[in-house]
């Protein structure tokens, strides 16, 4: 059982602290944290010492990030920003050898690890990126959905809401995001292919509690609509939701004016942005929210399904968690075969929903409906 050693860099942020819970609760495997506070990082985690071992690691210092990549088997990388540290940390651990989980991570990175993409075969590795909560369990979710309760889905729509905050290295990721244009506003995923959505901009819609009305935007990225193709969904669309249109302008306002264009430009956006979110709830009251729509056949009957699943706590969290299991699930012989995959691509979603449910706080509600979706939106 202790073949393995997990190491886990960024482990002092929100979302790095639950990849470590994650790891501690679920296996057995011993875990190495790497850090510039070493002191810090053993008393955050001072009641496992004995499944804990600290190293000092600058990830922008070759030598020592690579002597902390050869100490492991598998990384998770929960550090930030992403948009800065790009590819350094991945290539460390194919040159040394090491599986490798990016909880951030988007087209991007995915087209520079291609490059590099049958060294990575060759070696047996298991690279996987966008391995958070949104990209991440937004393409798990319907990935299990279409394997689960489908022989063959027609129409997909996922949404994602929640109550939480951004760290300052997420805000400026999602900065630099908005800056290169990723993600496709108003476009779904036909037959694998990006088509343009016709009607609103923007339109209202009842989640179940505790998300309620919100507006929602659609958008499609590069995970969501590899993941739609893979698995065979005629259609799919995916809506972010934003708790009131103040915040959905602000990013607007990002975008129009380029707020975005000079190193001070995307730090003072990405301050906006934490504030904005903080500002938005109490810790009392967060929660993240993934609630769908499907329509598809099975055993050559039509179903329409809905289905929500819940976390009681902010996305910030959610993305450890999911980041741990898609590691424990490579250990365990969970993924699919060697190579570069965004996570819904490269491990058993059944696998990774299981584990979701078994170690965490996640609801998971699927009901079939009798009065079928119009989803015949464009």
């Amino acid at each position: 059982m202790n073949n393995h050693t997990i190491g886990i860099l960024g482990a002092a942020g929100n979302v790095g602290r639950e990849a470590v819970r994650t790891m501690i609760a679920a296996t057995e495997y011993p875990i190495l944290l790497g850090g510039r506070k070493q002191e810090q990082l053993r008393s955050l985690f001072s009641e496992y010492e004995t499944r804990i071992n600290v190293m000092q690691v600058d990830v922008y210092d070759a030598e020592q990030l690579h002597q902390f990549c050869r100490s492991c088997t598998i990384v998770v990388n929960c550090a930030g920003p992403s948009k800065q540290m790009k590819d350094i940390i991945a290539v460390a651990c194919l040159e040394q050898g090491v599986h490798y989980v990016d909880v951030s991570g988007d087209e991007h990175l995915y087209q520079l690890l291609l490059r590099r993409a049958h060294e990575i075969e060759a070696k047996n590795l298991v690279f996987l990126i966008s391995a958070g909560a949104y990209p991440g369990l937004s393409e798990i979710l319907p990935a299990y959905t279409a394997v689960q309760y489908f022989d063959e889905v027609h129409q997909i729509e996922v949404f994602f809401a929640g109550q939480g905050g951004f760290s300052i290295n997420a805000a400026y990721d999602i900065v630099c995001s908005i800056k290169d244009d990723t993600g496709m506003g108003m476009n779904y995923s036909h037959f694998g292919k990006a088509e343009k959505m016709t009607g609103a901009f923007h339109r209202s819609y009842e989640l179940p509690p505790p998300a309620g009305l919100l507006d929602t935007y659609p958008i499609l990225n590069s995970e969501f609509q590899r993941m739609a193709d893979m698995y065979n969904i005629q259609s799919a669309y995916f809506y972010n939701t934003y708790p009131n249109k103040s915040v959905l302008n602000q990013f607007v306002m990002i975008k129009a004016l380029k707020q975005y264009n000079t190193e001070a430009q995307k730090q003072a956006s990405a301050a906006t942005l934490t504030t904005l979110f903080h500002g938005s709830g109490q810790a009392a009251d967060h929660y993240t929210m993934f609630y769908l729509t499907a329509v598809g056949s099975k055993d050559g009957r039509r179903v329409h399904l809905r289905g929500s699943l819940l976390y009681p706590h902010d996305w910030n969290a959610l993305s450890g968690i999911v980041a741990a299991q898609a590691a424990r699930l490579i250990a365990q012989g969970h993924s699919k075969k060697p190579g570069c995959f965004f996570v819904a691509e490269g491990i058993d979603v059944s696998a990774m929903m299981d584990g979701l449910i078994k170690y965490h706080q996640l609801e998971l509600a699927v009901t079939e409906c009798q009065q079928e979706v119009d989803y015949e939106r464009t």
